[in-house]
C-alpha cells in the first residue's frame, strides 16, 4: 500500500513540477505570487490559495470557489573561491550555471457553507541544493573532475478545512502529505565519485488561527508540525568494483524537518493601502545531520561516516514587512523586505548545502476582475559573503572558502473565480 500511495504523490508532482526542479535554490519559504511580492509577511493577511502555506485558517476570507495556479523560476548565482594552501597553485573561483529551474503549484478551493471552506493544494515548501563545475573544482580532488551535485526537496500534498468560528474569528488546519527527494553526486576522500538518489514519504501537519475584528485589522498565528522523512533508495561507488566489492548498495537516510511557527498582522491605514508584518521561526537546530546506513556490511565498514551530512544548524529567525498599495479598484502594486538568518555554522558550511543570510527585496503587481485574479511577483536576493579558514571547518562536513549566493525568483499566478 504504502508504495502506491507513494507512486500517486510521485504522479501528482510530476505532473505540476518538472524536472528542471532539480536547482541550486534554497529554502525560500515562501509560497503565492501575491504573497512573495508582499516580502512573505503573509500570516496575519492570508487572503488568497496560499494561505494553505502561511495560515489555513485564512482559507475563511474566500467567497467563492478558486482555482489557483503559480509558476515560479528560480535563477541562483553561486559563487566560490579558494586559496590553497600550496605554493605556485591558482586559487579556486567558480560560479553556479545560469540556469532557469521551473516549479510551481496547483490548488482548488470550495466555500461548503458560510463557515468552512475546503481545499486541496499541491506545492514545493522546501528545497536546498546546488550544482557546480568539476572542471573547477579538480585542485581539491588531485587533479581529478568529479561530479558535484546535491538536491533535497519537500513536495507537499495538502488537504485543507477552515472553519470559521465566529464572525471575527478563524482557524485552519491541513494534513502535509510530504514526499522527500534527495540526489547527491560528489567526491569522497580516497573513494573517488559517489552517488545517491532516495525518495519517501513522510505525514506533516499545519495549524492556523486568525483574529479579524475589522476590516483594518487583522492577526494571525501559525504552526508547523516537525517530521522525520525516511528516505531509501540507492548509492553508488564506481571505485569499489576495483576491491571486488558491489558499486551499488541499499541506502537510508533518516531527515528531521523542523518546527515552524509564523506570526503576523495586517493593518490598513487608508482604504487603498495594506501594511503586514511577520516574523517566522524555524527549529533548525533539530537538523543537526543526515546520517545515511547501508545494507551491505563491507559498504558499512568502508563507509562509515564518509557519506553523512553533518550540519549543526541553528535556530533561525525570519523578519517581513510588506506593503500593498491599490492603483485602482482592480489594480495593485505590492513591494516588501525580509531579512532570512543563516542556521549554518562556519563549521559545516559547504558549497553542497550552501546556506547564507540574505537580505530579500520583493516587488509585484495585481489585477482582479469578477472572473479572475493575475499577481505577479518578484523576489532578489542578496547573499550575505561568508569567508571560511581552514582552521575553521570541521573535517567532512565543511569547506573553507568563500561561499556567496544570490537568487532571483519571479513568481506568476492565475486564479479562476468560478
Amino acid at each position: 500500500m504504502k508504495r502506491y500511495f507513494c507512486l500517486v504523490v510521485m504522479l501528482i508532482a510530476t505532473a505540476v513540477f518538472s524536472p528542471a526542479l532539480y536547482s541550486n535554490g534554497l529554502n525560500l519559504n515562501g509560497n503565492g505570487a501575491k504573497a512573495v511580492s508582499m516580502a512573505g509577511a503573509f500570516v496575519g493577511l492570508a487572503d488568497d490559495y496560499s494561505a494553505v502555506f502561511f495560515n489555513p485558517a485564512g482559507l475563511t476570507q474566500m467567497k467563492s470557489t478558486n482555482l489557483a495556479l503559480m509558476g515560479v523560476d528560480l535563477i541562483p548565482f553561486g559563487k566560490y573561491n579558494l586559496t590553497l594552501p600550496v605554493a605556485g597553485l591558482p586559487p579556486i573561483d567558480t560560479k553556479t550555471v545560469l540556469n532557469h529551474y521551473i516549479s510551481g503549484a496547483i490548488g482548488f478551493f470550495k466555500p461548503v457553507s458560510e463557515r468552512v471552506t475546503l481545499g486541496l493544494y499541491a506545492y514545493v515548501p522546501s528545497g536546498v541544493g546546488a550544482e557546480w563545475k568539476g572542471e573547477e573544482l579538480k585542485l581539491l580532488t588531485n587533479g581529478m573532475t568529479f561530479k558535484w551535485e546535491s538536491f533535497l526537496a519537500i513536495i507537499t500534498v495538502s488537504p485543507a478545512i477552515a472553519v470559521k468560528v465566529t464572525d471575527k474569528f478563524s482557524v485552519g488546519a491541513t494534513l502535509n502529505v510530504n514526499y522527500g527527494k534527495l540526489k547527491v553526486k560528489r567526491p569522497l576522500p580516497g573513494l573517488g565519485q559517489y552517488e545517491e538518489d532516495l525518495d519517501g514519504l513522510a505525514l506533516g501537519a499545519t495549524l492556523g488561527m486568525l483574529y479579524k475584528p475589522s476590516d483594518k485589522f487583522s492577526v494571525g498565528l501559525t504552526f508547523k508540525a516537525p517530521f522525520k522523512a525516511k528516505l531509501s533508495g540507492k548509492s553508488k561507488v564506481p571505485a569499489l568494483a576495483l576491491a571486488g566489492l558491489p558499486q551499488e548498495d541499499d541506502a537510508e537516510r533518516e531527515a528531521s524537518w523542523p518546527m515552524w511557527i509564523g506570526f503576523g498582522v495586517a493593518v490598513k491605514p487608508t482604504a487603498k493601502l495594506t501594511v503586514t508584518a511577520d516574523a517566522h521561526y524555524t527549529n533548525w537546530k533539530e537538523l543537526t545531520s543526515i546520517p545515511i546506513t547501508f545494507s551491505n556490511n563491507a559498504w558499512k565498514v568502508v563507509m562509515k561516516d564518509t557519506a553523512n551530512f553533518e550540519l549543526k544548524w541553528k535556530d533561525a529567525l525570519q523578519l517581513r514587512l510588506g506593503f500593498e498599495y491599490k492603483l485602482k479598484e482592480k489594480l495593485a502594486v505590492r513591494w516588501g523586505y525580509y531579512y532570512d538568518m543563516n542556521p549554518s555554522p562556519k563549521s559545516t558550511m559547504n558549497i553542497l548545502l550552501p546556506e547564507l543570510a540574505y537580505n530579500w527585496l520583493t516587488f509585484g503587481l495585481g489585477f482582479q476582475s469578477k472572473s479572475i485574479k493575475l499577481d505577479f511577483g518578484i523576489e532578489y536576493s542578496f547573499g550575505k559573503k561568508v569567508t571560511i579558514s581552514y582552521q575553521e571547518v570541521e573535517p567532512n562536513a565543511g569547506m573553507p572558502g568563500t561561499h556567496n549566493m544570490n537568487i532571483l525568483v519571479p513568481t506568476i499566478a492565475l486564479t479562476i473565480l468560478l
